[in-house]
């Protein structure tokens, strides 16, 4: 061969040696991940994925107790801290020599029942390769199911339902109302069914139930509605929203009739149901409102208050995409979009958004036109992004609407109103979304690709590797911020040791002692088999005309208490693989000793259709959810509203047991002054045949007593609920049009 050949396949050669991994003297097995699952009083399995990088491999995982691991740190260097460890298997598992990953699981028993151990794995070819060191820690040997707090279970909806049921959010036309007041004492829900003081037909009944001393006592609110008024596809169901503490609610009420557009109306009750006030207009639309409902913005393209203007499309008509926006308040309406230095409405408005455009008083209202940011206070408007040049993004403000929060181009600004300037929270820019602010505006929360980071007091701090697009915008978004600035939000990065598999969790950030928990991970150590969830607003509706406004409290006020669902067994005896409802508390609050908080169940864990949650007192005392479980004696069945509350617990009443037909008649007394004639026997029946009819008629009624206390205990007909839902007591959608439906949803 000549030697320029040879040059080039030695050169060949030597390539494909160094290309091959076999050749490289740096290789060495990848352990990629590693995890618990099946965490048990005595038991785990403990599994890996491990990439042999080309050479044969062997795995074994070491696992040792966390105190003996402890003492071993005393002793040893870091290193050598598992020494006294058991391995499985002993001498390793061959992996081969492939080049993706492996999977490697091995079972670990004769463990110690409640007790924290430390595991890592080990994978050695010509170089050997320690995974991080993780935790999982042993159940008790006979769980016991208990709540947190002191609390008890109370069950809020009324057991009597006219054979239906209690809907989740979203399952009524998209929607359905469910608040509760601040102090924990009342609570609204909606129902496909009409039950109780049914006073009219609609397409879904509205709730309000209150605790008194002997338990809770529910009044159906629903207000009268024409039949087909809400056409054959409704968004939603008529309410809208409560205030604060339940004493108003906001509701829709459109008009059956035969013109085009139809008059549309919103009406302002109180908690009994009576009429606080009324508006009408074709085109009538709600934007927003103050918490306590005591300013209602509205948006129609008519001109219904002084300086207002509309753009007409013919006769009578307005154009819908160019509306005015008005304040409700007082039964009077007065127009919001009015540009600076200007004495008429400038029609194409619209609220900067849904939640937190409006102050608490409803003095400041955020509005967008002609793609900018105003701020109408009173009489006056300003301008809010005036220093940016106009385009900015109305992100929240803070509870007296002084101080907003607004992006532009990837940057976050501060404007306050007082002084009518704007400051830049961050300087670099690349905002990706802001989670809210604190209620006096002093904590704002915003993520960038770098991560999750804190604005407070000039300084701009790091929480966490990120958080997810979930969080926000802070009008609908599922973080929270409290007073104190503690901050809950939900992130699939892993952001502490425990190993989430890529699924979200649930995190609380508290700024005063700059410590980061995580809520929903499993005390186990398990890894989950699916995410946690905190509720964004809830809506009524689909699409654009949709409400979300109202945010529930799953974060209490003083950020010590979160509420969330999830699908993992975070609690003993959770045995029903499906969603159910959490409590995380920080240590020091409630029940908790230990640090950095703990989780307890709010729902029961063996629900066969899981747990949903509905809202929760300001100070997270009362927790409100749904469940198709029976928590209590008097709970016949299907789905039902309960309180998880601190310190509760009602007497269960004795049911009487109910008569049927003649067995209702009362007993006849006895004659006064019997004669002897009574006693003599006359044609008829022998007595022996007397006897017998007797016995037989006895044996019949406690055939009937038994047969029903059966039904009873199966719940009469609520037991059918389920499977016939919306097939009693159903509402407007079966209705023939053309007239008012009196008596209840029939």
């Amino acid at each position: 061969m000549p030697r320029r050949l040879r040059l080039a396949a030695a050169a060949l050669a030597a390539a494909a040696a160094l290309a091959a991994p076999a050749a490289r003297a740096d290789a060495a097995p990848v352990v990629e991940e590693a995890w618990a699952s099946g965490v048990a009083a005595t038991s785990v399995d403990l599994h890996a994925v491990i990439d042999p990088d080309g050479l044969a491999t062997y795995a074994k995982v070491e696992y040792i107790s966390a105190a003996a691991y402890q003492a071993n740190l005393s002793a040893v260097p870091p290193r050598e801290a598992f020494v006294g460890a058991t391995s499985t298997p002993a001498g390793g598992l061959a992996l081969g020599a492939g080049t993706t990953g492996v999977g490697f699981s091995r079972h670990a028993g004769s463990l110690t029942p409640s007790t924290a151990y430390l595991y890592r794995v080990s994978a050695t070819s010509t170089a050997a390769t320690l995974g991080p060191v993780q935790r999982f820690t042993t159940s008790e040997n006979a769980p016991v199911f208990s709540l947190a707090d002191g609390r008890a279970w109370e069950m809020v909806s009324p057991i009597e339902k006219n054979g239906g049921e209690i809907q989740r959010p979203g399952e009524i036309f998209g929607g359905g109302v469910f608040q509760a007041a601040a102090d924990g004492g009342a609570v609204s829900f909606s129902s496909r069914t009409a039950f109780g003081d049914a006073q009219a037909a609609s397409i879904a009944s509205q709730y309000i139930a209150r605790r008194g001393a002997d338990g809770w006592v529910t009044q159906n609110v629903t207000t009268p509605a024409l039949a087909g008024a809400f056409g054959d596809s409704p968004d939603g169901v008529p309410y809208q929203l409560f205030s604060g503490d339940l004493s108003r609610g906001l509701i829709l009420d459109p008009r059956r009739c035969g013109s085009d557009p139809c008059p549309r109306g919103y009406d302002l009750r109180g908690d009994d149901g009576a009429l606080v006030g009324s508006v009408e207009e074709p085109d009538l639309r709600f934007a927003g409102a103050s918490p306590d409902l005591g300013t209602v913005i509205l948006a129609t393209c008519a001109a219904l208050a002084p300086g207002a203007t509309e753009v007409s499309t013919g006769p009578g008509e307005c154009d819908p995409s160019a509306p005015n926006l008005y304040a409700w308040s007082g039964g009077g309406l007065t127009l919001v979009n009015v540009l600076p230095g200007a004495t008429t409405g400038l029609p194409g408005a619209a609220l900067a958004a849904q939640g937190g455009a409006v102050s608490t008083d409803g003095r400041r209202v955020y509005f967008t036109d002609g793609g900018n940011l105003y701020l109408r206070e009173g009489a006056r408007s300003v301008q809010v992004d005036a220093a940016v040049g106009g385009g900015g993004s109305f992100q929240t403000a803070d509870a007296d609407g002084g101080l907003a929060f607004f992006t532009k181009a990837g940057h976050l600004y501060r404007f306050d109103a007082t002084f009518g300037s704007s400051a830049d929270l961050t300087p670099g820019g690349e905002v990706e979304g802001v989670l809210g602010a604190s209620p006096d505006g002093a904590y704002a929360y915003f993520v960038t690709p770098a991560g999750l980071f804190l604005a407070h007091g000039g300084s701009t701090i790091k929480v966490a590797a990120g958080a997810d697009a979930a969080n926000y915008p802070p009008a609908t978004g599922s973080a929270r911020i409290a007073a104190d600035g503690n901050l809950a939000f939900v992130s699939s990065a892993r952001l502490t040791e425990y190993d989430n598999g890529g699924f979200a969790e649930a995190y609380v950030y508290a700024p005063a002692s700059a410590t980061l928990a995580c809520a929903s991970c499993n005390p186990t150590g398990a890894r989950p088999v699916g995410p946690a969830s905190i509720p964004g607003a809830t809506a009524n509706g689909v699409g654009p005309s949709a409400t979300r406004l109202y945010k529930p409290r799953a974060f209490s006020a003083t950020g010590t208490r979160l509420f969330f669902e999830s699908r993992d067994a975070l609690a003993p005896l959770d045995t029903n693989s499906d969603l159910d409802v959490y409590e995380w508390e920080a240590a020091g609050t409630g029940s908790c000793a230990q640090l950095p908080g703990c989780i307890a169940p709010i729902s029961s864990g063996r629900s066969t259709d899981g747990a949903s949650f509905l809202d929760a007192s300001a100070d997270g005392s009362d927790a409100f959810f749904l469940t198709d479980a029976s928590l209590v004696p008097t709970d016949p069945g299907v789905v039902d509203v309960y309180d998880a509350r601190v310190g509760g617990g009602l007497p269960v009443p004795v049911a009487p047991i109910a008569c049927v037909a003649d067995a209702c008649q009362a007993v006849p007394s006895p004659p006064e002054d019997p004669t002897p004639a009574t006693t003599l026997v006359r044609g008829g029946n022998p007595p022996i045949g007397l006897h017998k009819a007797k016995k037989k008629k006895k044996k019949h009624r406690k055939r009937h007593h038994r047969a029903h206390r059966g039904h009873a205990r199966h719940g009469g007909h609520a037991t059918h609920g389920r499977k016939h839902r919306g097939k009693r007591g159903g509402n407007g959608r079966r209705h023939k049009r053309g007239g008012t439906v009196r008596g209840g949803h029939r």
